[in-house]
């Protein structure tokens, strides 16, 4: 078994060696797998990333976009698997291992989900926005449920990914969840694998959390007007639910909880504004 990574990377170089190091200490064959960085950033080049004995290929792909990045690595991927995983995150040692034995177990399974656990910059220390993502952010169980998954942690045959031509790069956002919509509406199977890890860093700041928030936006109104009328009304509504779920989350302290309930409060307003200027003004999704 042989397995493809693909790793969309744009202006986060730093990031981007600490989760090769993790690929590179990995209880795997590195014989067995590949690793394809691809960068979307067209105005700066790459330095050397081969700092190991790495069968390792680095891609650019001009067309704005992460998940046009991913089917540009995706393209020349000799593996019968394509693990999906971002630039910012580190995957545990046993990640492939965990991947290879599930394909063995279970070789129908044609997309495999796996955990992904939000961490703070400093241990046991985070602070509000942090707290913020490490509530509402990567739910990825819950994605699970309704058999969608972030491409932080996503493996999918080969052959499956190309009979579905792969992502809809028209989108910035949401573009990973509307591939395991047309998997699951196609018959593709589809499996959560809670022993599959990977680490992903909590936003720490508002400018990554507000940002986010504006490219959500833009990814829910997308081109289809019936979905786009949904969102609409979604992003018009009271947080409710997100207001529910800090309330009930037992990570944090009241005191915690009421900052965290400020930013959401915040982020509302946000991304009202930006609703409007992608729906009035005919503003463009950002990236």
């Amino acid at each position: 078994m042989f397995i493809s990574i693909v790793i969309p990377v744009y202006k986060d170089l730093e990031r981007l060696r600490k989760c090769i190091d993790a690929i590179a200490n990995q209880t795997f064959e590195r014989s067995d797998f590949e690793i394809i960085v691809v960068n979307n950033d067209s105005f700066e080049e790459l330095p050397s990333l081969q700092t190991r004995k790495l069968d390792l290929k680095v891609l650019e792909c001009k067309k704005e976009g992460s998940y046009a990045a991913r089917n540009t690595g995706a393209r020349i991927a000799k593996g019968d698997y394509i693990a999906f995983v971002d630039s910012d995150c580190v995957p545990d040692k046993n990640w492939l291992a965990t991947i290879k034995s599930v394909s063995e177990n279970d070789p129908e399974a044609d997309l495999i989900a796996g955990n992904v656990i939000l961490y703070p910059k400093v241990k046991d220390k985070p602070n509000t926005f942090e707290m913020y993502d490490m509530i509402l952010g990567i739910d990825q169980k819950s994605y699970a449920k309704k058999k969608k998954s972030v491409t932080a942690n996503l493996v999918v045959k080969n052959s499956t990914f190309r009979e579905l031509c792969g992502f809809d790069e028209s989108n910035f956002s949401g573009g990973d969840h509307e591939f395991c919509s047309r998997a699951n509406e196609s018959g593709y199977k589809f499996i959560y694998v809670p022993e599959s890890i990977v680490m992903h860093p909590a936003r720490d700041c508002m400018s990554q959390i507000s940002g986010k928030a504006e490219r959500r936006i833009g990814g829910r109104i997308g081109k289809n007007k019936k979905k786009g009328s949904k969102a609409i009304l979604i992003t018009l509504s009271p947080p409710v639910v997100r207001l529910t779920k800090v309330m009930r989350s037992k990570k944090f302290a009241l005191r915690e909880k009421l900052q965290v309930i400020k930013i959401i409060l915040l982020i509302k307003k946000i991304q009202i504004e930006e609703l409007y200027k992608v729906v009035v003004l005919n503003k463009k999704s950002v990236r």
